[in-house]
């Protein structure tokens, strides 16, 4: 979800540090009235906990995670993002929160009231987040404080406390904190500033998990999914993991420091059996990016076009939309991705995985022509971009293992509605996905390309396990997509949807590196 105008090189950093086993949060969205809560577990060194996609009325839109920060510890829920490297937190005094009409969700974090709080650096983050023609972004201070998720608790893991905002990456003047998962080189540092752990690097650093390795698996949106740290869960895919080597991007293209692949081709096929080339192959040339931090597939014109005559959405000033009962469950696509290598990973993917209810500002949902409006989740990006994003409408078809240490992403097709767990450890050294999986060897890969290291900590680590654990259900919560609803469809009426005759959305501007 973040960019920047340019991303510098990382000094290359070995980790010895002893693990005790993988850590497992699940994923949670709930559009009923009621949650059924997750029992603990604590399996071989597993932790699971939740994260909303329905929280404040983002269903199926971006998806958050639960977790505490200090002594005692002050519950956060924030966006779990591929797409950006900084946890940032929004401070309980944060002025843009006081402004009228501002809402700051998912708790706030109070310094004082932490007995192991610790300042680093005065204003060293200038974060940027964008998907939209919009930007946002935190001017942050990195401090370091206990970070509890599940029950495994590490002191000295680094973050960002916002102390200025610009826009809102939520929409509706509302904020939340963010959890990036990204290379440390991605991160938002002022120009003179270090590099800092990520929290995957400090879970490292704290010996919590062997390798800089996690696997996402959002599941359907109102099942559970799962974030695991360290290993993965042979139950929740069908198939073989595919591996596929990350390609070098950033500053004079000379490192892996991002998630940045290829999209070879995109199949459609219709109940009728009718196939129809939605992406030809080398028609994109440029990188694609799986961004959790991203609701929508970004494409090029010429792409976006394609679908909206082949989906027959109504296109208005800034959105996509069509009845949700015409949108067909006998149509899907096939994606096959790719890296740097030959390997190619496909995934298949419902029509009906692009489209969310289309909720105003009021948080009652859009009509059209009398009906329930679903928003479609494709966006066309801006003519010249450098990448486009894969957001999570493609994820959530798939389990992805991000390998940070290797450069590298496995992808399988999801389980969806998994109701077993098989929970592997992924040590560190190459081929540790292979070797955690048992599959066969032409399913991995060898990255020939330098990939960026950890980053070194300004403090010690130490780790424990809670008594308590902490991120299932508790926390800021919307369960009712009416209650509390961002607009997803900004500047409609209430009586309706304003229908415009141009065929084409207004363009979607990127910064030019990442997200």
């Amino acid at each position: 979800m973040k960019y920047s105008t340019s991303l510098p090189l990382l000094s290359v950093f070995a980790s010895s540090a002893l693990a005790t086993g993988p850590l497992e949060f699940s994923l949670r969205s709930e559009p009923h009235s009621e949650l059924s809560r997750v029992a603990e577990r604590d399996v071989d060194g597993t932790s699971e906990s939740a994260v909303l996609t329905n929280f404040a009325g983002q269903l199926g839109m971006k998806y958050f995670v639960n977790f505490t920060v200090g002594t005692p510890g002050q519950l956060q829920t924030a966006i779990l993002d591929t797409g950006s490297a900084d946890t940032i937190l929004v401070p309980s005094d944060a002025p843009f929160c006081k402004e009228k009409g501002a809402k700051c969700l998912g708790g706030t974090y109070n310094a004082s009231a932490s007995s192991t709080f610790e300042m680093i650096t005065s204003s060293a983050l200038d974060a940027n987040y964008g998907e939209t023609g919009t930007d946002s972004g935190f001017v942050a201070d990195l401090a370091t404080d206990v970070i509890q998720v599940g029950d495994v608790v590490v002191s000295g893991a680094h973050f960002g406390i916002a102390g200025q905002a610009e826009g809102n990456f939520l929409g509706d003047s509302s904020y939340a904190g963010i959890m990036g998962l990204g290379y440390s080189a991605m991160e938002a540092v002022k120009k003179g500033q270090p590099y800092y752990p990520t929290f995957v690097e400090s879970l490292v650093g704290a010996g919590a998990i062997a390798s800089r390795v996690f696997s996402l698996y959002l599941n359907e949106v109102n099942s559970y999914g799962s974030i695991l740290f360290g290993g993965v869960d042979t139950e929740k895919y069908t198939g073989n993991l595919t591996t596929l080597n990350l390609v070098q991007a950033g500053v004079n293209g000379k490192m892996v420091q991002a998630f940045f692949m290829y999209l070879d081709e995109v199949m459609m096929k219709r109940g009728d059996g009718v196939e129809e080339t939605i992406v030809a192959p080398n028609e994109i040339q440029e990188f694609v990016y799986p961004d959790s931090g991203a609701s929508d597939w970004t494409v090029p014109t010429d792409v976006y076009n394609k679908v909206v005559n082949m989906t027959g959405v109504t296109v208005t000033k800034t959105n996509a939309v069509m009845a949700c009962s015409k949108i067909s469950n006998e149509t899907s696509f096939t994606f096959t991705l790719s890296g740097n290598g030959t390997n190619t990973a496909k995934l298949d993917i419902p029509l009906s995985s692009f489209f969310v209810p289309a909720a105003k500002t009021d948080g009652s949902i859009a009509k059209i022509g009398g009906e329930d409006a679903c928003l479609m989740m494709i966006k066309p990006a801006a003519s010249g971009s450098k990448f486009y994003l894969l957001g999570d409408p493609i994820i959530r078809a798939g389990y992805w293992v991000y390998d940070l240490d290797n450069g590298q992403v496995s992808i399988a097709q999801a389980r969806l509605s998994a109701t077993n767990s098989n929970i592997v450890a992924v040590e560190a050294g190459p081929h540790g996905i292979l070797n955690a999986t048992n599959q066969p060897a032409e399913l991995s890969t060898n990255q020939t390309q330098r990939v960026a290291g950890t980053a070194t900590a300004s403090v010690s680590y130490s780790l424990y396990t809670a008594t308590n654990a902490v991120g299932q259900t508790s926390g800021p919560q919307s369960t009712d997509i009416s209650s509390g609803a961002i607009s997803l469809m900004s500047g409609i009426p209430a009586e309706g949807i304003v229908f415009l005759t141009g065929a084409l959305l207004l363009s979607v501007v990127f910064g030019a590196f990442i997200l």
